[in-house]
């Protein structure tokens, strides 16, 4: 039989709550919106200040939201931002314009996961 409590080492206890929670699925949803919106910056911009920008403030926030289960909503946010632009975006013609927005999507996927990781220290950090 397994106890919903559980004593941590410093003799603290704790209730586990399932992995897949409303406040998980409330924030898949911001991560979704987000993510959309990060596509149409890189898309929009003519220098990666604005989407580096947005990608590190909101991998930040999903790692203070979710700082134990951040990681799944920062791969989220990175299988959206590169499927939406591999398949829903067309390629711009002009070379230059083409290299930015391949330097701000993969700018944008890297900062997602070093954000998210630092948001989920800051949060964890923050509560001590």
């Amino acid at each position: 039989m397994t106890h919903p409590s559980h004593s941590s080492s410093s003799g603290d206890s704790y209730v586990r709550e399932p992995f897949f929670n409303v406040r998980l699925l409330i924030n898949i949803a911001l991560v979704l919106a987000n993510s959309i919106l990060l596509l149409v910056i890189i898309k929009w911009a003519t220098v990666v200040h604005w989407p580096y920008s947005l990608a590190a403030v909101s991998a930040a926030v999903i790692g203070f939201l979710e700082p134990r289960k951040g990681w799944i909503l920062a791969v989220l946010q990175v299988v959206i931002l590169w499927v939406g632009y591999t398949f829903f975006t067309a390629v711009p013609e002009n070379g230059g314009k083409q290299e930015l927005e391949l330097f701000c999507l993969y700018g944008s996927i890297f900062l997602t996961f070093l954000g998210s990781f630092v948001g989920g220290i800051l949060k964890r950090a923050s509560s001590k």
